[in-house]
């Protein structure tokens, strides 16, 4: 298409439907919303993962496509891995969240998903795939798809978790998502899709569980944590992981009319931040000058930029996979034993 070809970032939002909207260079002026693929134009909220130019798109009912926005292609994914292991009497079921990366040793684009089950009755399970939750009653599943293989497998599910939250953050190979513990301790779990291994490692030690909210994000390479308070006046502390450790790069000034920090820009020069009127704001961290990018969404929280470069990856070469249809998971929130 040849239409992106000025634009280094994609803003995924939800208003009144979902949409991409490209920003173009150099001032991040919102260009036309890019047409969703068709099998996906009346779904309702999609997650969105961007890598080395292609996104993976899908729903907590386990709609998912991988797309290129540059060239229009997309490819309908397979469907779950995870149906066939599920309990005969889970009462219901949804996709927690999702990710989506580059496996450079291989040369392979892999998605990952997160499956929560909930069940009323004990069943015996392969616990190398299945982790129990007695107290709460919750089953999480989770699987890798291969886009070299095109195919899903379920693997292990991190021991040390019980809750994944949306936005993640990917940075080269790897992915990370803020997470708890079963004692209700905040962590963040990372995976790389190169060996398709879970790790997890603690907060920056200023996070306190109630007091902060996180937002995880890439600053000049490295994994950062922005914390920010619930409430009152908004500063943001910018939290660095290198190596083994956290390192607190800075605080800054009072932001006035902030909800939440999107990611930055120039070395933190800049700042992309969700306003409290759910819009699209950029800061600039010297000046403390704010402007309106002109992109509202219908909802707080649901705003999400991702870097984007075009690329010439075909999706559907030597396969069927275009004459796919989107496959919903079965309908058991009232089947029995």
């Amino acid at each position: 298409m040849g239409t992106l070809s000025d634009v280094n970032f994609l803003v995924k939002g939800y208003r009144g439907g979902n949409y991409i909207c490209p920003l173009a260079n150099p001032n991040f002026s919102p260009k036309q919303n890019i047409v969703l693929p068709e099998p996906l134009s009346e779904i309702g909220y999609l997650y969105a993962h961007g890598c080395k130019g292609l996104l993976f798109l899908d729903d907590y009912r386990g709609h998912c496509l991988i797309w290129n926005p540059s060239s229009g292609e997309h490819k309908v994914l397979p469907p779950s891995s995870l149906e066939k292991l599920s309990p005969p009497a889970v009462d219901n079921r949804f996709f927690l969240c999702s990710g989506f990366g580059f496996d450079s040793k291989s040369e392979d684009y892999k998605a990952v998903k997160f499956l929560r089950n909930y069940f009323k009755d004990e069943f015996g399970f392969n616990q190398e795939v299945v982790q129990i939750d007695e107290k709460d009653r919750i089953q999480h599943q989770v699987e890798v798809y291969s886009l070299n293989r095109d195919s899903w497998k379920p693997i292990s599910f991190p021991q040390q978790a019980r809750s994944f939250f949306e936005p993640a953050t990917y940075i080269d190979g790897v992915h990370y998502w803020m997470a708890y513990d079963r004692s209700g301790k905040g962590l963040i779990i990372s995976f790389d899709y190169a060996d398709e291994k879970f790790s997890s490692f603690p907060l920056p030690h200023y996070f306190v569980f109630g007091k902060h909210s996180v937002h995880l994000m890439e600053f000049e390479g490295s994994l950062a944590a922005a914390l920010y308070p619930f409430r009152g006046t908004v500063t943001f502390d910018i939290w660095v992981r290198k190596g083994n450790s956290w390192t607190q790069k800075f605080t800054t000034e009072p932001v006035p009319g902030a909800q939440r920090l999107l990611g930055f820009l120039n070395k933190g020069e800049q700042m992309f931040i969700e306003g409290s009127n759910n819009q699209l704001l950029l800061y600039e961290c010297a000046t403390k000058e704010m402007k309106d990018i002109g992109i509202r969404n219908d909802n707080p929280g649901t705003m999400h930029i991702t870097h984007y470069v075009e690329t010439s990856v075909q999706l559907n070469s030597g396969s069927l996979a275009k004459k796919r249809k989107l496959h919903d998971l079965p309908d058991i929130k009232n089947k029995k034993v």
